[in-house]
């Protein structure tokens, strides 16, 4: 069983990787910068889960799912992944360390950021996406804290740890939470729990983007469960009723982008990246007049829906299950 012990900054993971400072904190996780004693004075960049998760078996199947993906990209915009000890005490990742800030980061501090650099960024997560799609997968989990801002002008893309292979079905991810992903980017079909579809990713860099050029979330809201079931019926307000200064060009890339049948988005990052690239030559569609208001009745409604799909149903599998099992060793007593 892998170890569950704490580690905090000064703790060395086999003997090699001493976490000298910690970078960020999420749910599940913790990374730390750090320094590899078998390479010399180059940093690196160390991701362990947190204790509480660490024993778990579905922890160490993500983390070594996440590694066997990253190790497999090799592109400039994506974070790389370093080779580790064969045999781990406890489930870790190490990648490079990149400098620089976050784009939530920067984001909170500026909170609008200028059509023309918003548009590079989004271009750039499109080729780095488009990499990844290439080889198969999908990133399932895109927003501002997994899109590091390079000191050169370059991004990285983080965080591959719902990373899943682009197989139509449903999400199986041992150890995964009941909904893949930020409830404030993540696309209709993942809140029903489908996947396979790297539309999910347009719509992540489109939410991405209308955030950029907004400086406000698509589906602004503090209950979690309202964002979701917003998106599910409803369009978020057109981004030039937000700010002004929001071109129709890139207002129309966002709102196609962020369609909720995927059937209807651009259906490849390479056609995003080409509408990102050449604004001026898009045909204008006005996709503005056609969004549908979301409305407090239907939210409510909708967020019954979603609570019956994908909590009470679930927990009623489950009562099947162990009612069918109790009555099989009934029979055999």
């Amino acid at each position: 069983m892998p170890a569950s012990t704490n580690i905090a900054e000064g703790s060395i993971l086999d003997n090699r990787f001493v976490l000298t400072e910690k970078l960020a904190e999420g749910g599940m996780s913790v990374v730390y910068r750090a320094r590899d004693l078998n390479n010399g004075e180059d940093p690196v960049a160390v991701k362990v889960p947190k204790a509480l998760y660490a024993s778990g078996t579905g922890s160490w199947s993500m983390s070594q799912q996440e590694e066997a993906i990253g190790t497999r990209l090799d592109h400039p915009y994506v974070l790389k992944f370093l080779p580790a000890a064969e045999a781990k005490r406890r489930a870790y990742i190490v990648t490079e360390y990149v400098p620089g800030p976050t784009l939530q980061q920067r984001l909170a501090s500026e909170r609008v950021i200028a059509e023309a650099e918003a548009t590079l960024i989004a271009s750039r997560l499109c080729e780095a996406l488009e990499h990844i799609h290439e080889r198969g997968y999908v990133h399932y989990d895109l927003k501002p804290a997994n899109v590091i801002l390079c000191p050169n002008g370059s991004i990285r893309l983080i965080d591959f740890g719902l990373a899943h292979a682009a197989v139509r079905g449903r999400f199986s991810l041992t150890g995964a939470p009941p909904m893949l992903g930020t409830p404030e980017y993540v696309a209709p079909e993942q809140i029903r729990r489908k996947r396979g579809r790297r539309s999910a990713d347009v719509y992540g860099v489109g939410a991405m983007l209308y955030e950029m050029v907004t400086g406000q979330l698509p589906f602004p809201d503090d209950d979690p469960f309202q964002v979701v079931s917003a998106r599910l019926i409803g369009d978020p307000v057109a981004p030039s009723q937000v700010n002004q200064n929001v071109s129709p060009a890139v207002e129309e890339i966002i709102l196609r982008a962020m369609r909720r049948n995927p059937k209807e988005r651009y259906q490849d990052m390479a056609a995003l990246r080409a509408a990102l690239a050449n604004p001026k030559a898009l045909v204008i569609a006005n996709l503005r007049d056609r969004l549908q208001p979301v409305t407090r009745w239907r939210k409510s409604l909708r967020l019954m829906r979603y609570v019956a799909i994908v909590v009470l149903l679930p927990i009623l599998s489950q009562v099947i299950l162990f009612l069918c099992l109790w009555h099989h060793l009934a029979k055999t007593r």
